[in-house]
């Protein structure tokens, strides 16, 4: 871990930028609203099902319009968008506290996911691995610490929030907080930044790669996102990347049905959260050293094996200790995944377009977030059990960690 403290002195301002920024997409993320779900619903008088609905139409649409807005992120100086977006946070909390039909709360919700989950999340990757490059694992790393604080501490302090306010004037608070703090966080810890702006734009017209495993230099393509969608390795690549988003949401959100299936108490499986919390800080800073060592790329194919390992233990018992195992897999790989795609696309297709790229990629990775609760409860309903879920999982994680295996050894020939 010792490599990590001459970035931090070097860099600490914009390592800090990153932290705080991956902090504040709390309110666009799912963990923060779900905590509000129940008060949401008593006072629009919604049932579980179609607060469930509104959710998925306001992800859906988030999505799907990211593919336009992504692209902001190559276009606009940094400082001004990450103003623009937190002001706009600000303002879909005030919509979400101002909501008094399905319809303000679908737009409250949008908001909330277009530019938390979405936008600020996708401009502070893409700021770690575009103006860090040599460090892009370990400043990803870093940064995304800020996100694992805010699940650790958020919930409690809600909690104990709405024992003295209601819901609507919590999220009236997190709008006041975002527009009066924040700013002036990114004003402070961006400073300089055209400099480093400039030296940026600079690497990119001298962007010469040494390609140790061919013993040559080359000058690296910048890909466009109409180039990416015509690469067949993107498609190779991107299911495994992919695999956590799908799996891990998917037994996430059908927890209880899982829980009461394994006959394990509750109380149990909700302290392994912290586990979970615990274990990714720490393989967050162990794959962010091993990306900047070995390439993210070269690392895309292992990302979700500690998953798939993790699924078949879970279908192999019903002993408790299979849980805690269970969530250490799903850490590592969370971890591995969070901290891996950002450099991947900057390593495979250059940071220059990277916006619009990860835009592409953050589609599919919400559509995936979006699909698995109702694949996963329609096989539910029809008696599937759990187990053999785990066990369909861990045989999908087989075929996508081979299929971006073939993709690697095949970019080794281009």
């Amino acid at each position: 871990m010792r490599s990590f403290i001459p970035l931090i002195r070097k860099e600490w301002r914009l390592l800090l930028f990153g932290f705080v920024m991956m902090f504040a997409t709390s309110p666009g993320q799912t963990y923060f609203i779900a905590l509000f779900s129940g008060e949401i619903r008593a006072d629009l008088s919604l049932s579980h099902g179609e607060f469930g609905a509104v959710y998925s139409i306001a992800t859906l649409s988030s999505a799907f319009i990211l593919l336009w807005t992504g692209v902001l992120v190559d276009h606009i100086d940094l400082r001004k968008l990450s103003r623009y977006i937190v002001i706009g946070l600000a303002i879909a909390c005030l919509s979400l506290a101002v909501s008094q039909n399905v319809a303000m709360l679908v737009i409250a919700i949008f908001l909330l996911r277009q530019l938390g989950q979405g936008l600020m999340y996708m401009t502070t990757t893409t700021t770690m691995v575009r103006y860090l490059e040599s460090n892009k694992g370990k400043a990803n790393a870093l940064s995304g610490l800020g996100y694992s604080f805010a699940e650790a501490t958020l919930p409690s302090l809600v909690i104990l929030l709405l024992l003295v306010m209601s819901w609507r004037e919590s999220w009236m608070l997190f709008a006041s907080i975002l527009v009066i703090c924040i700013p002036l966080a990114v004003h402070f810890l961006l400073k300089g930044h055209d400099e480093r702006h400039q030296q940026y734009l600079t690497s990119i017209d001298e962007d010469i790669v040494s390609d140790k495993t061919r013993k040559r230099s080359y000058r690296r393509k910048q890909w466009t996102r109409a180039e990416v969608i015509r690469d067949p390795l993107f498609y190779l690549f991107t299911p495994g990347l992919l695999a956590q988003s799908l799996l891990f949401t998917g037994f996430m959100f059908h927890q209880i049905h899982l829980v009461e299936e394994k006959g394990w108490p509750l109380v149990v499986w909700g302290s392994l959260y912290l586990l979970y919390a615990l274990s990714t800080i720490v393989m967050n800073l162990i794959v962010g050293a091993l990306v900047d060592r070995f390439g993210a790329v070269r690392l895309a194919p292992f990302v979700t094996i500690p998953m798939g390992i993790g699924l078949l233990i879970l279908s192999s018992s019903d002993s408790i200790a299979v849980a805690v195992v269970f969530m250490l897999c799903m850490s590592i790989s969370s971890a591995s995944q969070g901290t891996i795609a950002a450099p991947f696309f900057a390593e495979r297709y250059g940071s220059k377009n990277l916006g619009a790229i990860k835009s592409l990629g953050t589609f599919m990775m919400v559509m995936m977030s979006a699909v698995s609760p109702a694949i996963l409860g329609w096989c539910i309903d029809r008696g599937v059990s759990m187990d053999s879920l785990a066990i369909g999982g861990a045989v999908y994680v087989a075929v996508t960690s081979s299929m971006a295996l073939v993709a690697y050894k095949l970019s080794l020939k281009q």
